[in-house]
């Protein structure tokens, strides 16, 4: 599930994802990004990612070509997620997403991510 997140800048597109991920889910933010993103020319990101189960694979790939025609609009994305995975995200986020700056955040800095992502 996704969830959009009250967010304290017009620019700042927060959502907080867990559990299965659905096309009509992803829809949902997609439509959204789409609405921000005709008032504003770059937009940041903030996003919670926990306990995710899986996406199926029409989500998936919708979410690649999303992703690829509207990268450019990003100018910062904050991550927040298990610290587990921030080391690994870290190692390939480089090569991923050399264009946007990229911070990983755990769940107990979530308050710093929100910080960095507005300033």
């Amino acid at each position: 599930m996704i969830k959009l997140l009250s967010m304290d800048a017009d620019t700042v597109i927060g959502m907080s994802i867990k559990g299965n991920v659905s096309t009509k889910d992803f829809e949902l933010v997609a439509n959204f990004i789409r609405e921000v993103e005709i008032h504003h020319e770059f937009l940041r990101l903030y996003v919670e990612i926990k306990d995710v189960e899986g996406f199926s694979l029409e989500t998936l790939f919708k979410e690649f070509e999303f992703t690829l025609t509207n990268f450019h609009r990003f100018e910062k994305q904050a991550i927040v997620i298990d610290k587990k995975f921030i080391q690994y995200l870290e190692s390939i986020s480089n090569i991923l997403v050399a264009s946007v700056e990229v911070q990983f955040f755990s769940f107990e800095d979530r308050c710093k991510a929100r910080c960095w992502i507005l300033s």
